[in-house]
């Protein structure tokens, strides 16, 4: 019986076959996964912009900043609301204010 040194053509096609079509079954899984981590963590941030304004509401005798520029200022990069620095949006999009209804944009996932 003569000894192989190595592994045929038709072995490594199948091989690759095989690695191909597993890749193509778990890479959607992988995006999908990563899709839904960055809509939690914007809504996480959302919820948290929210407090905060609640928050600032409270320090200030009910009061809440008059415009974005404020929001901007005395809220979203203070210490105070957020000591470990700024939520940032998953997708570089800005929580904008609105001062008419006393709240902050949510993204939501049709925004992305």
């Amino acid at each position: 019986m003569i000894a192989r040194k190595g592994f045929t053509l038709v072995e490594l096609l199948m091989v690759i076959l095989i690695l191909s079509i597993l890749a193509s079954i778990l890479v959607p899984r992988f995006t999908s996964a990563l899709d839904e981590a960055k809509i939690a963590k914007c809504d996480a941030n959302w919820a948290n912009l929210v407090r905060a304004l609640e928050l600032y509401a409270v320090d200030n005798d009910g009061d809440y900043p008059a415009n974005q520029t404020e929001f901007d200022t005395n809220i979203l990069r203070s210490i105070t609301y957020f000591p470990y620095g700024e939520p940032t949006c998953p997708w570089d999009k800005d929580y904008e204010y609105v001062p008419a209804t006393k709240t902050v944009t949510r993204h939501t996932s049709s925004d992305h």
